[in-house]
């Protein structure tokens, strides 16, 4: 990996993406609870995971702990954030990295690796076991969106020292706050909320009890909800017997129930929370659950009833998995859902519904062989094709969820609105890309064969690395803001306007080589732009104030245009050597030493906007021999301004202003070289 981009990495810090890390949100505040508990405990070095799909807050999570390790007195050197959500890590060794922040840190007993979307670090659970060997004393935290596999892995290696956080959408199964009263009926603790009753768990007695029957009301109140984790582990567990006005089951309620080998689902029953049956093995039988249309993650892993499932493994409404070996599948009739991951690392080629169905999140993830699904989507969830190498269709959505497309490597066009992070990374053979306005960071890394961008796309943001890697021949920004190395290694780049408004990232050209013609805004040095590197440009339209140095030293600048400039910073094109032409539109003053040493320049034409030319602007620009001004009154100049210019210059006034200049003591030495101006 570039030096550069292990020096960006290594300064990252998660808060200063301005995410929401206070308590305002209860929910958020519990869940911190028991990350903090696991990740702060004194007398294990556990490595916490964060597992849940998009939009559950886990980077939130992730940024509060690094604030309170800031807070706890770790030095912020001490903590290395990994992003994953920032593909320019996704070829990089993890391992490299963390062993050099590591040895630089060698002296600390307080060092911390942050990571986000772990899942794309390659082989993460032999990383995960690697760090744990090797490095004894470093503290692990990390996030990761697709759960399935966090949850199984950890599962199958039975690795205690890994800790999981389930996040899931916040409903009665898995508020724990929202508790009015609480009591004990029977075998069962319970909550009371509102009008319903939640089973909360068992009593010391009831573990011990293999036999159960849930009450369908406690206290006159209907039993809807089996909270989460409400029977975890309960190995003891035989039967039990679920009123039908359930209509939650919460996630983990029944994991590791290993005896329980039948289950009768409740009528009223919609929502199986993750991993809610994970690990009960013996589970052979479900009946029921007509009206389900959530299914979460991993909730029927590892048990009888799934392995006995001849191709479509469905409860109610809802595809929980496609465990099916034929390429060509049409969805069952009665299906209206796929659950998250329900065709996920299978041999289908081509999936076909004649019903309206949602689509969730990374249902088609790692389909190989996948050509295309004939199902109506609005948008595309996150991870929903991702890694579907041969799929070829070309979608008009309005989103693209993160990681949503990710290396289809067969797709070539797309119409949508929005891009979210790496939606579309490493799809190599896309061309065509209709109606884009947001793209957010990573989501066209390296799609080498996109070269330019259709005439109705008016793009607002572009995200860090958005284009990196891309054909891009031009590019017209007209938005609000580009984040950094927005065009990194966009080789065949050669025209791009930036508007000078936009909130413009570090080094968004960096490595574009060929980029010849740029319109850009003179708030930061032109090599900002360009990882400090001096570009190869030689048309240069630059809109707004202008810094010291702008563009000092230039070796290649032949033509220049400023507009609208207020104030003109010193040593702006000191030494641009090659620059021949200059052209400037309603500019207020020339800054100090602006073009000394600019010998290409012959003939300038000052507009009636310029009120002043400041010290040695023109100094040593030795074949500058026509100056013109169209001011209307005389513009006075800094000592030495057109010193050594032309021996035979003129200066060219307007005749209504060609006796002010006799009384202006500075210009006495010029008065014999002032024309009138025709």
């Amino acid at each position: 990996m570039d030096k550069k981009f292990i020096d960006y990495i290594r300064k990252l810090d998660i808060l200063d993406e301005g995410l929401d890390i206070d308590f305002s949100d209860l929910a958020f505040a519990y869940d911190y609870n028991e990350v903090q508990e696991l990740y702060f405990d004194i007398e294990k070095n556990n490595y916490v995971f964060l597992a849940g799909e998009t939009g559950l807050r886990k980077k939130d999570m992730l940024a509060r702990i690094c604030k309170d390790l800031t807070m706890r007195g770790v030095e912020k050197e001490d903590i290395l954030y990994l992003d994953y959500e920032l593909p320019i890590l996704h070829t990089a060794d993890i391992l490299d990295i963390v062993e050099d922040f590591y040895e630089a840190r060698s002296y600390s007993e307080n060092v911390h690796l942050i990571v986000n979307e772990i899942q794309f670090c390659g082989d993460w659970f032999g990383i995960v076991d690697s760090l744990r060997k090797k490095y004894p004393k470093l503290k692990f935290l990390c996030s990761s969106s697709t759960p399935p596999y966090i949850f199984e892995t950890i599962y199958d290696n039975g690795c205690e020292y890994c800790k999981i956080v389930v996040l899931s959408k916040k409903n009665a199964s898995n508020i724990k706050y929202e508790t009015q009263t609480f009591g004990v009926y029977e075998e069962f603790k319970y909550n009371q909320k509102g009008g319903f009753i939640e089973i909360k768990g068992m009593t010391k007695e009831g573990k011990k009890m293999p036999h159960h029957v849930v009450p369908s009301t406690i206290n006159g109140l209907p039993v809807r909800v089996i909270a989460s984790g409400a029977f975890h582990d309960r190995s003891e567990m035989l039967t039990i017997e679920l009123p039908d006005c359930v209509e939650m089951i919460g996630d983990y309620a029944f994991s590791k129930c290993c005896n329980l080998k039948e289950i009768k689902l409740p009528k009223a029953l919609t929502y199986i929370g993750d991993h809610s049956f994970l690990g009960a093995t013996s589970l052979e039988r479900i009946i029921g659950g007509e009206l389900v249309n959530h299914i979460g993650n991993s909730a029927f892993y590892k048990t009888k009833w799934l392995d006995m499932q001849k191709d479509f493994a469905v409860i109610g409404k809802t595809l929980y998995k496609y465990v099916g070996i034929s390429e060509y599948v049409l969805i069952p009739e009665l299906v209206t859902h796929l659950a998250s991951y329900s065709f996920a690392d299978t041999c289908v080629k081509e999936v076909k519904s004649t019903q309206n169905i949602t689509v969730n999140e990374g249902s088609f993830y790692r389909c190989k062989n996948l050509n295309y699904v004939h199902i109506s989507m609005d948008e595309i969830p996150p991870f929903c094709f991702c890694g579907c190498d041969e799929l070829k269709q070309e979608f008009t959505v309005s989103s693209v969820g993160k990681f949503g497309l990710y290396g289809c490597t067969s797709i070539e066009g797309i119409a949508s609105e929005k891009l979210n992070n790496c939606a579309l990374a490493f799809c190599v053979e896309l061309k065509e890309i209709h109606s884009l306005s947001i793209v957010e960071d990573g989501a066209l890394f390296n799609c080498k064969g996109l070269t330019q961008l259709n005439r109705e796309v008016v793009l607002e943001k572009i995200g860090r690395f958005a284009f990196s890697g891309t054909g891009l021949v031009s590019l017209s920004f007209q938005g609000n803001s580009i984040g950094d190395y927005a065009f990194y290694n966009v080789t065949g780049l050669t025209y791009a306007k930036i508007i000078h408004t936009a909130s413009v990232g570090k080094a968004i050209f960096y490595k574009c080589r060929h980029l010849r013609t740029l319109t850009i805004g003179g708030s930061k040095k032109l090599t900002y732009h360009f990882g400090g590197e001096m570009p190869h440009i030689t048309k240069l339209y630059v809109h707004g104030d202008i810094v010291d140095d702008f563009c000092r030293g230039n070796q290649y600048l032949e033509n220049l245009q400023i507009m609208h400039t207020d104030h003109f910073g010193r040593w702006s094109f000191y030494g641009n050597s090659a620059l021949k032409e200059i052209s400037f539109t309603q500019i207020k003053a020339v800054g100090d030493w602006a073009f000394a040493y600019c010998d290409g320049i012959e003939r300038i034409e000052l507009p009636k906007t310029v009120e002043h030319i400041g010290m040695n602007a023109f100094r040593y620009c030795h074949n500058l021999s026509e100056i013109k001004f169209l001011a209307e009154k005389c513009v006075p100049f800094g000592a030495n301004a057109f010193y050594s210019t032309s021996e035979h210059k003129t200066f060219f006034v307007k005749s209504s202003v060609r006796p002010e200049y006799e009384n202006v003591p500075i210009w006495h030495e010029y008065l014999d070289s002032i024309t009138i101006l025709h």
